[in-house]
C-alpha cells in the first residue's frame, strides 16, 4: 500500500477496545474493516462467544430461566454458531464446555444494576464506546463483570508476573476503560473488576487498582495517537489468526497468498 493520509478519517472515529485490539492483531485487517468498511464473514470463535453472551444476557434480564437457556443452546447452537472450527475436537470441546456451564449455572454474587450497558465517554478528544456485560452491586459497592470465552487464570501473586498474569492485565484494560464511564454516571469507581470465564466456569475477581486505571487511560491515548499516524497498514500474517480468527479473509490478498504456500 502507498502512503496515504487517513488521519482525518481516523480522527473522526468513535473508538472501542475491540477496534484498537483489531489493529494490534493486524493493521491490514483493521484497514479493510474500518477504513474501507468491508463486511466480514462469520467466524466460529466469535459467533460462539456472541451466542453464550446472548444467553447470559437473557437470564439476567429475566427473560429466560436456566433450564430454558439449556434448551435454547441445544436447539440453536448450529444456527447461531457459524463458521468452521479448526477441527472436530475443538468444536466438541467448545460445545461441551458451553453446555456444562449452562447446566451448572451459578448466578453472579451481585445484584444486577445493568445488563449489556452501553457506555460512552471522551478522553481528551477521543470518543469511546463500550458495552458492560454486567454491572452489579453488593453492600453499596459496584462490580463490573465481563463474560469471556477465553480461559483466563486468577492472578498468581508471584513476585515475577507470569504470562497468565500478563494476559489478565491486558484484558483488564478494557474494564478499566469502562470504569471511566461508571465513575462519570454513578459518582464512584467499581470495587472490583471481574471475568466470568464460562468455558472453565472460572470467576475471577480483581480488586480495583488506581494505578492500573491511570495506565489504561494512557494506553488508550497512546494507541489512538499511533493508529492516527499510520499510513501503510502492513499485514500481520499468522496462519492460525488468518485462518480461524480474521473475518476479513475473503477480502485479503495476503490471506490468499498465505493459503497458496
Amino acid at each position: 500500500m502507498g502512503e496515504v493520509n487517513y488521519a482525518p478519517v481516523i480522527r473522526d472515529m468513535v473508538w472501542s477496545y475491540s477496534r484498537i485490539k483489531a489493529f494490534e492483531d493486524c493493521p491490514y485487517r483493521w484497514y479493510l474493516r474500518y477504513i474501507r468498511r468491508l463486511k466480514g464473514k462469520e467466524m466460529f470463535f466469535a459467533s460462539y462467544g456472541s451466542f453464550i453472551h446472548k444467553l447470559i444476557e437473557l437470564y439476567y434480564k429475566g427473560e429466560k430461566t436456566q433450564a430454558q437457556l439449556c434448551d435454547i443452546y441445544l436447539c440453536d447452537f448450529k444456527q447461531q454458531v457459524r463458521g468452521n472450527a479448526p477441527n472436530p475436537k475443538v468444536f466438541g470441546n467448545y460445545f461441551k464446555s458451553g453446555l456444562q456451564y449452562l447446566q451448572t449455572f451459578t448466578p453472579f454474587p451481585y445484584q444486577p444494576i445493568a445488563i449489556e450497558k452501553q457506555v460512552n465517554f471522551c478522553l481528551g478528544t477521543t470518543s469511546f464506546v463500550g458495552y458492560i456485560d454486567f454491572l452489579g452491586e453488593q453492600d453499596g459497592e459496584l462490580f463490573v463483570v465481563d463474560n469471556k470465552s477465553r480461559n483466563l487464570k486468577p492472578r498468581t501473586g508471584r513476585v515475577t508476573p507470569t504470562k497468565s498474569d500478563a494476559d489478565l492485565d491486558n484484558y483488564l484494560i478494557q474494564l478499566y476503560l469502562y470504569s471511566i464511564a461508571v465513575e462519570q454516571e454513578y459518582g464512584k469507581l467499581p470495587k472490583a473488576l471481574c471475568f466470568n470465564c464460562f468455558r472453565e466456569s472460572t470467576f475471577i475477581i480483581e480488586p480495583f487498582d488506581a494505578g492500573a486505571y491511570n495506565t489504561a487511560q494512557q494506553w488508550l491515548f497512546e494507541k489512538v495517537t499511533n493508529i492516527t499516524k499510520e499510513t501503510r497498514f502492513k499485514p500481520n500474517a499468522e496462519f492460525f489468526k488468518c485462518k480461524h480468527l480474521c473475518e476479513m479473509q475473503e477480502h485479503c490478498e495476503y490471506y490468499e497468498l498465505n493459503q497458496k504456500r
